[in-house]
């Protein structure tokens, strides 16, 4: 497993589509999430890896809550607002 010692990953964009800075500990847009990966955990849980962060539900993401880690789907929260990131499945 790759350690990065608490440092931006170095693939991930600098500059989101609007021309902003993005900050990675708090300035996410939800376009600005990846679904890359879920796992299944003990017990039925499941883990996500969002833009290589590995996170299940109760995790915080930026400005996001992630509220359930479902089999192919994330929920997750900003203020009132929830939304679902889907796994994209190759062909």
């Amino acid at each position: 497993m790759y350690d990065d010692h608490g440092k931006r990953d170095p693939f991930l964009p600098l500059v989101g589509e609007g021309g902003n800075i993005i900050s990675y500990e708090t300035d996410f847009t939800v376009s600005d999430l990846v679904l890359e990966g879920i796992m299944a955990g003990s017990e039925g849980a499941h883990i996500a890896i969002i833009n290589g962060r590995v996170v299940k539900a109760g995790d915080q993401l930026g400005n996001f809550f992630i509220q359930d880690v479902q089999p192919e789907s994330v929920i997750i929260k900003k203020d009132n607002l929830k939304f679902e990131l889907k796994l994209e499945k190759e062909d």
